[in-house]
């Protein structure tokens, strides 16, 4: 499920339920900024905060449906940036993305100097 889909799928849970955003971050003990975002598709919430908002709103969970922070061919690594990326706002990851970029353009440098290119 994406974070717009999955966004959706709360704010309909919690109106359903006649809960505020400021409501529901409460119950679930997160800032309302952040439930509104995670509503607007902006973020992806953490899986212990799905499991903690689909509880308080009675959304059945289903595992196969999220495939969020799951392990990636068993790479940690890529697991830790998939979270990472999921939890940034558009913004940020666009400078992130930047920072890789130009990383990557260093490695390569440092990679042919080592080779004698």
């Amino acid at each position: 499920m994406d974070k717009v889909s999955l966004g959706r799928k709360i704010k309909e849970a919690r109106l359903i339920k006649g809960l505020t955003q400021a409501q529901l971050a409460e119950l679930v003990s997160l800032h309302e900024k952040h439930i509104s975002r995670i509503e607007s598709g902006k973020y992806m919430p953490t899986l212990d905060n799905i499991v903690k908002i689909f509880k308080t709103l009675d959304i059945e969970f289903k595992m196969s449906n999220l495939d969020i922070n799951t392990p990636v061919e068993n790479n940690v690594v890529k697991t830790e940036l998939l979270k990472f990326i999921n939890n940034s706002p558009e913004n940020e990851l666009e400078f992130y993305l930047t920072l890789l970029k130009q990383a990557q353009k260093g490695l390569i440098k440092y990679k042919s100097s080592i080779m004698g290119n």
